[in-house]
């Protein structure tokens, strides 16, 4: 075995010599990977685990919350001292954190990332970038259509494919780390009211495969797609109250939830999202993200998920309806969730609830650190993690080249193409 991992490794710095000495770029091959099998998430979860164990119990419950930038659309000396104190996993953008120019955007992404290098845990920039009715960033980038527009596309795979590519790579040059995206559940009578142009098919095998290329080309541009929402939204509006899901998780057959079985099965399913709903068929009549039965018998025993559990916002009223939102999230750690979203302001009292929790022992502290191992294991995957540089992160966010002008010219001929494709798709209804 030691010797065939040499013999491989040998073979990939042949073949990186090669296409160096030959001026080949390794962007324009073919999704592959010349690493030894599993060795990119061997030599991951061992970054992780080298920065786990320098790690203070403060940092790790903060490393395990989601929350919004803030009410601005610039970089501010507010936000840079209260991540110093609270090195929170992610932070979120919404439509009013969005600067008018790219270039702006640039710079703001890029005083996140620079603060979180300086405190030595960088956290995600995250965008919820589905398209059409989920559009942060309209105007900006390449609008995405609806995902039932893409799916009643008579585009080829090819073209379907290269548009998120491009959407991708548009992300990655403004800074984005992560994507809350895409809808993989199919569209049912029971999820209409809600989802209707958010979902890409009634059946939940052409959803899997759109669903499957989105995250595989943000995955190839550098960002983290989030595959929502698990196991079904159910029939109504989780803003507004706690909705029923005829989801049942535990039957392979299951149509809600196939869709999330199918992208586990093809390996492109790193995180997923779990939705506020109860699913009487379970048994489960609290929200989702609070059971273990869920989070953990299901997603970790039963089906052998290993990647991310994130949460959806615990401010929703479908779950504020029915208890305090700082408790949940306790709960919600402790259910089995890995990164809970928190857009509340007050995140830092939600902060001090975990610590408190974990002291306690009302959240295992062997579950706080197998938590932490996973955010930190696909941070050092993307690049973003504390001693990690992926060369091709490096190579799209800076659009191949160091200077600004450039990578703003390479943001705005993807855009181009971009915009292109999408007409092309609509015509093709």
């Amino acid at each position: 075995m030691q010797k065939s991992v040499q013999v491989r490794w040998g073979v990939f710095l042949l073949l990186s010599i090669t296409f160096v000495f030959l001026g080949i770029r390794i962007d324009s091959l073919p999704s592959f990977s010349f690493l030894p099998f599993d060795l990119q998430e061997t030599k991951a979860r061992s970054v992780a685990r080298s920065i786990l164990s320098s790690m203070s119990l403060e940092e790790k419950c903060a490393s395990l919350l989601l929350v919004a930038y803030g009410g601005s659309n610039r970089f501010t000396e507010e936000f840079a001292s209260q991540y110093k104190k609270y090195p929170v996993g992610g932070v979120l953008f919404f439509a009013y954190n969005i600067p008018n120019t790219v270039e702006n955007l640039m710079d703001l992404t890029s005083g996140i990332r620079k603060v979180g290098e300086e405190r030595g845990l960088v956290p995600f920039v995250v965008i919820d970038h589905e398209g059409g009715t989920v559009l942060r960033l309209k105007g900006l980038t390449t609008d995405l259509p609806d995902a039932r527009e893409i799916g009643k596309s008579k585009a080829s795979e090819e073209t379907i494919r290269r548009l998120f590519q491009l959407t991708a790579r548009q992300l990655a040059l403004l800074g984005f780390t992560m994507n809350l995206a895409p809808v993989v559940e199919p569209l049912t009578p029971e999820t209409q009211s809600f989802l209707s142009r958010r979902s890409y098919s009634l059946d939940p095998a052409r959803s899997a495969e759109i669903g499957a290329m989105f995250l595989q080309e943000m995955r190839e541009a550098g960002v983290l797609g989030v595959a929502k929402h698990f196991p079904g939204t159910g029939d109504g509006d989780p803003h507004e109250r706690l909705p029923k899901s005829s989801a049942k998780p535990t039957d392979p057959s299951d149509p809600y939830s196939l869709p999330f079985r199918i992208l586990q099965k093809k390996g492109v399913l790193e995180a997923l999202m779990v939705s506020h709903v109860r699913l009487p068929r379970e048994g489960v009549q609290e929200p989702a993200t609070l059971s273990s039965l869920i989070l953990q018998k299901v997603l970790r025993n039963l089906w052998d998920f290993e990647g991310l559990i994130v949460t959806d916002d615990f401010r929703m009223k479908s779950l504020t309806q029915s208890q305090d939102a700082i408790e949940g999230v306790v709960r919600s750690i402790a259910a089995g969730a890995d990164l809970v979203m928190y857009l509340g302001g007050e995140y830092p009292r939600v902060h001090e609830a975990l610590v408190k929790a974990v002291r306690e022992g009302r959240i295992p502290l062997q579950k706080l650190n197998e938590s932490v191992e996973r955010v930190l294991t696909l941070k050092a995957k993307y690049g973003i993690a504390k001693g990690t540089v992926d060369r091709k992160k490096e190579r799209i966010s800076n659009g191949g080249a160091e200077d600004p002008a450039n990578r703003i010219s390479e943001f705005y001929r993807l855009k181009k193409e971009g915009d292109a494709l999408v007409q092309e798709i609509l015509r093709l209804r």
